[in-house]
């Protein structure tokens, strides 16, 4: 069963440099964490179950994907999450949609295998960002360890025009209005996306919200093993103050109990950490990739109710992470604790694997944006350009493949003509 602590001491301050050969950045790697490999699963009388709990596993008839369609729509953590919004949402988050069979006709479900497959990029210029002052330090800044994932929840501004809480912001393209609030930063591993067949280990969402009915944009960035990322350790040390916390809790709790039963006194002792205070946010992922350029879909929720109103765009160029990263992900996921029940949280299943399965893409619409559309803004004015010539991608694009959809892939309507989504360009395009 999955060790209830990490079997390293947690570091006096969060680190900021690779791990030297003998030291880990906080967490030492639970063997056989990485998807390939197979892990127990958790004994059920020792796992925190709520109302609208589910888990990945493919074989349980009662709470696996293909039991998620029975789940109470409202009464899942998403529903809870997302229910202030309904008036500006497009669909009813009391329906149960998990049945993408049912109710979407292969045509809105996720995730997916992203490949392009109309030829219509619906944006004109870079997802333009702005940083914001609020820090993962912030009281209200509320970070989570979820059943499936690792959340960094923003607070949200009552109006627009409020100066506080300044949260990282975002200019989507496609007339979504300038400077959106990002409302939270998802870390799902293994990613539940692939692109053109790749599976990668992590996939990164940034939540944003908009009030005006089309829905919820979410900007993702995969990620895959290769060296130690900085940026992505800074959010990974907060998180782990937070598994030490609820660790504690409970430790504290059998010592408490262990106690009164042999009358003995035990240390009430705690770990503590010294406070680094940075202007921490998730825009700096992008700069990462070196790319100005994604795949966009209208899809839905990955988890119960799986409602359908995200516009998914995706980078097309992964992050890189390292492999003692993944697993400090993995394993704060899997060996937390509710701090009241002391039971286990996470919902894996035996391939350490918090990813539901693809859904059906058959005539999923989805559009890659490429150079040829809109070239970066500081280029723009650099060169006197708005787009590149086609045939000059590689000198733009650091990943110019899928620049066209294949004839296998490009989805036309019973007419012959291609099928177009809900959203045009807008008139006042420049």
């Amino acid at each position: 069963s999955p060790t209830a602590s990490p079997t390293a001491s947690p570091t006096a301050s969060p680190t900021v440099s690779p791990p030297k050969n003998d030291e880990n950045p906080t967490l030492s790697p639970m063997n056989n964490l990485h998807p390939t490999g197979v892990v127990e699963k958790l004994p059920k009388d020792n796992i925190h179950i709520n109302p609208g709990y589910f888990n990945y596993d493919l074989t349980d008839e009662a709470y696996g994907p293909e039991a998620w369609g029975k789940i109470e729509a409202t009464d899942t953590d998403e529903y809870n999450y997302w229910k202030d919004l309904q008036e500006y949402l497009p669909v009813s988050l009391t329906e149960n949609t998990c049945n993408s069979a049912k109710f979407f006709n292969g045509n809105r479900a996720s995730p997916v295998d992203v490949r392009a497959t109309e030829d219509d990029c619906k944006e004109y210029h870079e997802i333009r960002t702005l940083d914001g002052s609020v820090t993962l330090q912030s009281n209200n800044v509320d970070l989570q360890i979820r059943p499936n994932m690792l959340r960094i929840s923003y607070p949200r501004r009552k109006n627009k025009k409020d100066l506080e809480p300044d949260v990282p912001t975002v200019d989507v393209p496609q007339g979504w209005g300038k400077f959106l609030d990002v409302v939270r930063v998802d870390f799902v591993c293994p990613a539940e996306h692939t692109l053109l067949g790749e599976k990668f280990d992590c996939e990164i969402r940034i939540y944003v919200i908009q009030k005006a009915g089309r829905g919820v944009p979410v900007i993702t960035l995969l990620a895959k093993v290769g060296k130690f990322n900085n940026h992505l350790q800074e959010a990974l040390d907060e998180f782990q103050k937070v598994w030490e916390s609820n660790d504690n809790a409970c430790q504290k709790s059998n010592r408490n109990l262990r106690s009164s039963q042999l009358g003995s006194k035990f240390d009430n002792e705690t770990n503590t950490r010294t406070l680094v205070t940075s202007n921490w946010n998730p825009w700096k992922f992008m700069q990462q990739t070196k790319s100005y350029w994604f795949y966009g879909y209208n899809g839905g929720l990955t988890e119960p109710p799986c409602s359908y109103f995200l516009h998914w765009r995706i980078m097309d160029t992964p992050i890189i992470i390292s492999e003692e990263q993944l697993q400090q992900m993995k394993q704060m996921i899997m060996t937390n604790r509710d701090p009241n029940s002391c039971k286990y949280t996470s919902v894996h299943n035996e391939y350490a694997s918090f990813a539901r399965p693809h859904q059906d893409s058959s005539r999923l619409l989805v559009h890659r944006c490429t150079c040829t559309d809109f070239i970066a803004d500081k280029a723009r004015k650099e060169v006197n350009m708005k787009s590149c010539k086609r045939g000059t991608e590689t000198k733009w694009m650091p990943n110019p493949n899928d620049l066209k959809p294949s004839a296998k892939n490009l989805i036309v309507t019973s007419e012959g003509e291609q099928e177009e989504e809900a959203f045009q360009l807008p008139s006042f395009v420049v």
